[in-house]
């Protein structure tokens, strides 16, 4: 029973504002910002051909080669984390992953592969913990991660088998080597005012692994469960949208989210954003989680502003008392989870004050930097009751044009004092990624 709630307990939890950084750099303004749902309908990325002239004789072939594409993506990435417990995390690992998708064969069918690997370079096994590698040994794994069909009606897409979700809590969560993925079955319709996806989820690999598994053995239960997810988002208008999105795992758990935003133009180019978030969960049925039944829930509240590339953000957040927020499945959607920590403990009260500035305003292209101060009040972590703060700083270099304009360095480190805790915990990281578009 201890077993299973301390698997709840350190289940992988990450970030709006850290799931915000996963694939770009800080918001140069508020028109910037995605908000948790908003992801679940990317817009499609054009990357131009290093190799135009294969392009350019790949245009007199059918759309389903001929708007083939083909990237080559690189990461190496280094990660030091002295938590406040006490453990101590270390390795640099290196890889990357082969992207595939085809075009469309008569408007109506698609493919889509990408295989991964991670690699270690150093990376002790007294030093598990980091997640970049296979735990608990630190080795390093490959794994097709992606592999799926696409059928398509007008707006509508049918996606089956390995794929990528990017709902609130169920989503990529690609912040270290190799991000998680699903297989699952999802049918979505992206474009329009009103969009929304719903589908149903059968086996989830998580970052550190290349098994995949019923979703509901992430969280310790035996018996085979999957999820049922549902994801809708209606845009009032071009400045104001409101959203929800939920999940459930059968006799396991079940999670509600909603959240709404509205932004505002001042003058002298001022822009101002408000944002609301709730999120409502429980586990459900027979309980399988052994010893751990809990109904609990979590509100945001975030107001952005930005003026010539700066953005200041400022947000509070409260949970019930009865349990955590759990987010096993993918980024916790919250608008205060950073680096070290998840600020939706049981009864927690938490501040955020975020300053972000693009200095391409000062003529450096593809510099952007943030930093992020946080404390909490009465958080409950593991039956101790105490305060928290911290704060992280982030550094971004995308280095520009050509053959390296898809090169990313990125720079972070964290600092976290926790009341009870034996020391203060710290976090660095240096990660250098670089994706090179054959086709």
């Amino acid at each position: 029973m201890c077993a299973l709630a301390l698997t709840l307990l350190t289940a992988p939890s990450a970030i709006a504002q850290e799931r915000e950084l996963e694939d770009a750099p800080p918001p140069s303004s508020i028109y910037e910002i995605e908000a948790a749902i908003d992801r679940a309908y990317p817009e499609p990325e054009i990357r131009r051909s290093l190799f135009p002239w294969i392009s350019r004789r790949m245009q007199s072939l059918p759309p389903f080669l001929a708007d083939t594409k083909l990237y080559l993506r690189s990461r190496t990435y280094y990660l030091r984390q002295d938590r406040a417990s006490g453990l101590l995390s270390e390795a640099w690992a290196m890889g990357g992953s082969l992207y595939y998708r085809s075009g469309w064969l008569e408007d109506f069918f698609a493919a889509e592969l990408e295989a991964f690997t991670a690699q270690p370079i150093v990376a002790p096994a007294d030093r598990a913990g980091t997640r970049l590698l296979e735990e608990p040994d630190q080795k390093g794994f490959g794994v097709l991660g992606v592999a799926n069909g696409k059928l398509r009606y007008r707006d509508f897409v049918l996606t089956g088998f390995r794929q990528y979700l990017d709902l609130p809590y169920l989503n990529r969560q690609d912040n270290r080597m190799i991000p998680n993925t699903f297989e699952a079955a999802k049918l979505a319709k992206e474009k329009g005012p009103l969009r929304f996806t719903a589908g149903y989820a059968w086996k989830f690999k998580p970052r550190d692994d290349d098994d995949f598994d019923p979703l509901s053995n992430q969280v310790g239960v035996s018996q085979a469960r999957g999820a049922a997810f549902g994801n809708l988002l209606w845009d009032v208008s071009e400045d104001f949208s409101v959203g929800a999105s939920g999940f459930v795992v059968p006799d396991v758990l079940a999670t509600v989210y909603a959240e709404t935003h509205y932004d505002l133009s001042l003058p002298d180019a001022v822009g101002l954003r408000l944002d609301a978030q709730f999120t409502h969960q429980q586990t459900v049925g027979d309980e399988l989680i052994e010893g751990l039944d809990f109904d609990t829930w979590n509100v945001g509240l975030r107001t952005s502003a930005s003026w010539r590339r700066a953005v200041l953000r400022l947000a509070f957040s409260i949970t019930d008392e009865d349990h955590r927020i759990e987010s096993p499945y993918g980024s916790n959607p919250a608008y205060i989870n950073l680096m070290q920590r998840t600020f939706t403990q049981a009864d927690e009260k938490a501040l955020l004050v975020s300053l972000s500035y693009d200095f391409s305003g000062l003529g450096i292209e593809g510099l952007t930097t943030i930093v992020n101060f946080a404390q909490s009040w009465d958080g409950v972590v593991a039956g101790v009751r105490g305060d928290a703060r911290t704060i992280d700083f982030t550094a971004d270099y995308r280095l520009g044009r050509g053959l390296i304009e898809s090169l990313w360095l990125r720079l972070r480190a964290s600092w976290i004092d926790v009341q009870s805790a034996p020391q203060h915990g710290t976090d660095f990281r240096v990660i250098l990624r670089y994706e090179l578009p054959a086709i």
